[in-house]
């Protein structure tokens, strides 16, 4: 009787030990996953930085643009350039 109680502590602590080294290697798992997504949202960062600051250098050097006319004032210039051509 003695010695099957022995085998079903052994059993128990073997299978807690075992439960144990299973917690330890899932929290293991999940800080590498957090570790790597740390990293990865890190890197994300750092380009979109890069990216903005490019873009921000990019506007700065660009001349402003001329300002189209709007549609009655190329009516109206067209207009005047037609009159000037009969007169």
């Amino acid at each position: 009787m003695e010695a099957a109680s022995e085998e079903a502590a052994s059993l128990t602590a073997a299978s807690e030990e075992a439960a144990s080294e299973d917690a330890a290697s899932e929290e293991a798992a999940s800080l590498e996953a957090a570790s790597e997504l740390a990293a990865s949202e890190e890197a994300a960062a750092e380009e979109a930085t890069e990216e903005a600051t490019e873009e921000a250098v990019v506007e700065e050097a660009e001349p402003p643009q001329a300002v189209i006319p709007t549609a009655s004032a190329r009516a109206a210039a067209t207009t005047a350039t037609f009159l000037s051509f009969i007169v």
